[in-house]
C-alpha cells in the first residue's frame, strides 16, 4: 500500500493491490460522517471491501474528502460540496491519471457525477453503492428552528431530524442512526451500532445542509454529453429509506435521459432482503461485494470493448 495527499485539496489517498496498466483502477468514495475507513474493516474485526478487491487483483484507491478524516491542509467547518469536487477532480486528473471506475458511498455519489460531467474522459463507469442523485433532483428539507448558527431541519425524504452547528462538524444524532442509517434493517446486527458510531467522524456542516436541501450547492449537472452511453449502476438494499425503489428508478431514468447505460441493482430482488444503507457493514456484506465486483467487472469489460 501506499498513500498521499493530493497537494491543492490536502485530500487523503491510499492504494491498495498491484498497478495494472492493462486493467483501469477502482476509485471509492466514501459517503458524509464516514472516512475511507468504511472500505477497509467490516466492524466484525475482518478486512473491507477495498482490501478484497485490492485480492481479487484490482488497484484499489481509497480515499477521504477535502478537510476529513486523515486530510490536511483546510478547515472541516469551511468544506463544502464544491470542494470536494474540485479534491477528487486533481486526484483523478493530476494523481491517478488513466480512466478509472467510481465506486461512491451515499453522499460521495453528489461528486461522483460531478466527475462524470468534468472529467468525463477519466471515468469508465460508476457502481454506485446506495448513493446520492445529483442536484438536478432537489432534495427538500423543512427548516425548524434556526438562529443564524444552529439549524434544526427535518428531512422530508425520510423524515429524520438533524440538528446542524455551522461552527462544529456535524456528528450522527439517534434519530439518523437508527431511523436512516440502519431503520429496518434485518442485516445490520444491533450489536454493531456503538462500532458503527465510533468510526463516525465530523461531517462538514454546510455540506450536509447542502445534501439535505437546507442550503444551496448539491452540485446539478449542467452538461450531459459525458454521460452518453456510460455505464452506471445504482446498487441499493431492501430497507434503505432514503433509496427506496421509487427513488433509485427515477435516478437511473434521469441518466438515461442524458444517454447513459443506467440501471437500478435492487439486492431484494437477487434474493438479498433486509439490507439497509451500510452494506459493508451488514451481516451478509460479502455476499453484497460479491455483486458490486461483478458489476465493476461488466464495467471494465464495457469500457475495454
Amino acid at each position: 500500500m501506499r498513500t498521499g495527499n493530493e497537494p491543492v485539496s490536502g485530500l487523503y489517498y491510499e492504494v491498495l493491490g498491484e498497478s495494472d496498466h492493462n486493467r483501469p483502477p477502482v476509485l471509492m468514495i466514501h459517503g458524509g460522517g464516514a472516512t475511507g475507513g468504511c472500505f477497509r474493516g467490516n466492524l466484525a474485526g475482518g478486512t473491507g471491501w477495498a482490501d478484497r478487491l485490492a485480492a481479487r487483483g484490482h488497484e484499489v484507491w481509497v480515499t477521504d474528502w477535502p478537510g476529513c478524516g486523515r486530510s490536511g491542509g483546510r478547515h472541516l467547518i469551511d468544506i463544502e460540496y464544491a470542494d470536494v469536487v474540485d479534491g477528487y477532480r486533481h486526484l483523478l486528473r493530476e494523481v491517478v491519471g488513466r480512466p478509472a471506475i467510481i465506486v461512491p458511498h451515499s453522499m460521495g455519489g453528489a461528486t461522483t457525477w460531478q466527475l462524470v460531467e468534468h472529467e468525463g474522459d477519466l471515468v469508465l463507469g460508476v457502481v454506485a453503492i446506495a448513493a446520492s442523485y445529483p442536484g438536478n433532483a432537489a432534495p427538500k428539507a423543512r427548516i425548524l428552528a434556526e438562529d443564524g448558527n444552529v439549524v434544526r431541519a427535518r428531512f422530508e425524504e425520510t423524515g429524520v431530524e438533524f440538528t446542524v452547528d455551522l461552527g462544529r462538524g456535524y456528528l450522527y444524532e439517534d434519530d439518523y442512526v437508527y431511523n436512516q442509517a440502519i431503520a429496518t434493517s434485518t442485516r445490520f446486527p444491533r450489536e454493531r451500532i456503538e462500532p458503527l458510531r465510533a468510526g463516525f467522524s465530523g461531517l462538514p456542516p454546510k455540506m450536509l445542509l447542502q445534501r439535505i436541501g437546507v442550503l444551496p450547492g448539491l452540485p446539478a449537472v449542467e452538461h450531459t454529453t459525458a454521460f452518453a452511453g456510460l455505464p452506471i449502476r445504482l446498487i441499493a438494499g431492501t430497507e434503505d429509506p432514503a433509496h427506496r425503489p421509487a427513488g433509485e428508478r427515477a435516478t437511473a431514468a434521469l441518466f438515461r435521459s442524458w444517454g447513459a447505460d443506467a440501471a437500478v441493482v435492487n439486492l431484494g430482488e437477487l434474493g438479498l432482503k433486509g439490507n439497509g444503507h451500510f452494506l459493508f457493514y451488514e451481516d451478509n456484506e460479502q455476499q453484497v461485494l460479491d455483486i458490486v465486483a461483478e458489476h465493476i467487472a461488466a464495467v471494465m469489460e464495457a469500457g475495454a470493448r
